[in-house]
């Protein structure tokens, strides 16, 4: 058995919140060069400014997580930020888990959250896998609860390690 998981920000409130405040911020600067508020570098303002909210919206836009479990491990990717698969094996594991998240803001809002001792990459999504590892603890959201528990009750069956 093999479980797969892909989440991304397209669709989201995020994708439709940065489209809602960088339209009228394009319409503001291009009506102040229409009306000649900023002289001869109002051509060049619009491109800047249009061209990093093109560039934000695709890199947030490509932004995923991509979750492989199978009998013997984990693996994960964060592309455009890690396009390698990382690897855990179900022996590295302390204790895994799914649990239903109390709140986007239990792990400090959606994203790739990093700390000394946890690493999180949250999305919009009702259940997050904590997987403890031997100094460090991952936090992955997971659109799939039920067939990720069932991998973890099969690496319990065969690994008195996993908790």
């Amino acid at each position: 058995m093999v479980v797969n998981d892909s989440q991304s920000f397209r669709g989201s409130f995020l994708m439709y919140g940065m489209i809602m405040l960088e339209t009228p911020t394009l319409i503001l600067i291009i009506v102040l060069w229409q009306t000649g508020n900023l002289e001869k570098d109002g051509p060049m303002t619009v491109g800047i400014v249009a061209g990093l909210m093109l560039l934000t919206f695709i890199l947030l836009m490509s932004i995923k997580l991509d979750l492989r479990m199978d009998e013997k491990s984990l693996a994960f990717r964060f592309p455009p930020f890690g396009n390698k698969w990382k690897k855990i094996m179900k022996e590295d594991v302390q204790s895994i888990n799914v649990k239903q998240l109390d709140g986007i803001f239990e792990y400090g809002g959606i994203g790739w959250r990093l700390s000394r001792k946890q690493t999180a990459y949250v999305f919009p999504a009702d259940y997050v896998i904590e997987v403890q590892l031997n100094r460090k603890k991952l936090v992955f959201s997971t659109k799939k609860p039920k067939e990720v528990e069932e991998m973890i009750a099969n690496w319990k069956e065969g690994n008195h390690h996993v908790s």
